[in-house]
């Protein structure tokens, strides 16, 4: 049995035909699907691997999963029914036994109508909002594409009859669907050891030459709220203890040197550059306060890993973030001023930080391997039975 997965994210092509994603998307995220099929299909954005290190890189490729390379699926075309590269989504559904479209994608969607087209069953996996996705972009044109990519994620789950969220409520209360639906992260947390609660208590107690502050986004994203982060930390850093404020994502960091230097943060400031997924277990468990300003989130992946090692969280009331932390940790997203005052009651109270951080990780256990895994599993098999009654069916 042969399935499709349809999704925009970028993937690296090595010369010796490895293929790597800077983002998540390691061949462990394979394995959800692989137990359940001969073979996986990834189909998305291929390019070069060029001169980027492959040690900072996560591996996508291994054992049964192939890979298929599409054009950049973003473009006027994109307004159209049939936009650039629907032949080549097309072509490889007609091949698939299953799709599995994550969504909101481009491909996601061509891959959703090539399915109803062919009659091939399919399921969803939605991992964000389509509508704030581009309504936040930064440029006039996400502004003016996001209704209609709105309409189209609709669409494409509204009648679905195998449907996966992330959240617990907020994506399922916007993109409704009439089938089958589960609540399951895509984020899964593996060993988590009641020592963490410990080792933050002493790093809490402790005093520390430097208060870290971090965030964990991709720097060419403007939904992050980096600038939010930086004006804040730029009007209270007199009254906060001396600090570093640690970015880890990728991206071109030239595009915030100049807000830095104006904002006078330069001597705060690290860029982290990227890291494979055990790396950022490590970055995390020498942050302080983690930081999620974002003007939008579908759930906030980078958020769970930080709960998950303990960090003290501070986050915008926006997406699936309200599900995760409390109410006293949320602040309206661009809200400069209300994040500031938060972030000084933090850094100046290293008992709030420790009451967090026992929050943090009482929240991270609901996203234990094992539990989730029950979950995804049931979810994939009652969809391969769906495939499996449409051949009955068709004999």
């Amino acid at each position: 049995m042969n399935w499709l997965f349809a999704h925009d994210n970028r993937f690296l092509e090595a010369s010796d035909g490895q293929v790597y994603s800077e983002v998540a998307f390691s061949y462990s995220n394979w394995e959800r699907y692989v137990a359940h099929v001969d073979l996986l299909t990834v189909i998305a954005r291929m390019e070069p691997l060029g001169d980027l290190n492959t040690k900072l890189l996560n591996l996508s490729s291994g054992e049964n999963v192939a890979f298929e390379g599409m054009p950049n699926p973003y473009g006027i075309r994109a307004f159209t029914p049939f936009p650039r590269g629907y032949k080549t989504v097309l072509a490889a559904v007609e091949k698939a036994d299953g799709v599995i479209a994550r969504l909101p994608s481009e491909i996601g969607y061509m891959a959703v109508k090539a399915a109803r087209k062919t009659n091939t069953p399919y399921c969803i996996e939605v991992v964000g909002d389509a509508y704030n996705a581009m309504a936040t972009y930064g440029d006039w044109k996400g502004k003016l594409y996001a209704p209609f990519a709105e309409r189209k994620m609709r669409r494409s789950i509204s009648n679905a009859n195998h449907t996966l969220y992330i959240t617990d409520r907020h994506l399922q209360e916007r993109y409704p669907t009439s089938g089958q639906s589960v609540s399951c992260s895509n984020v899964e947390l593996s060993n988590l050891e009641i020592e963490t609660i410990e080792r933050r208590r002493e790093r809490n107690e402790k005093p520390a030459e430097k208060l870290i502050i971090g965030m964990n986004g991709s720097l060419s994203s403007p939904y992050k709220g980096f600038e939010t982060a930086f004006q804040a930390l730029a009007s209270v850093k007199s009254e906060l203890p001396p600090f570093e404020f640690r970015i880890l994502g990728r991206g071109s960091k030239e595009d915030w040197l100049g807000m830095i230097e104006q904002l006078g943060l330069t001597e705060h400031i690290v860029f982290s550059g990227t890291l494979p997924h055990q790396g950022v277990y490590e970055w995390l468990d020498d942050i302080d306060i983690f930081l999620m300003p974002s003007k939008t989130e579908g759930q906030g992946r980078a958020l769970i890993e930080a709960l998950s090692r303990g960090c003290s969280c501070l986050g915008s009331n926006v997406g699936g973030i309200p599900e995760l932390i409390t109410k006293e940790q949320l602040h309206e997203p661009s809200d400069t001023a209300e994040l500031a005052n938060k972030l000084v009651k933090l850094a100046t109270n290293p008992k709030q930080r420790q009451r967090y951080a026992r929050l943090a990780f009482e929240r991270a256990v609901t996203f234990q391997s094992e539990r989730l895994q029950e979950i995804r599993q049931q979810f994939f098999q009652d969809f391969k039975r769906t495939i499996h009654n449409k051949r009955n069916e068709e004999l």
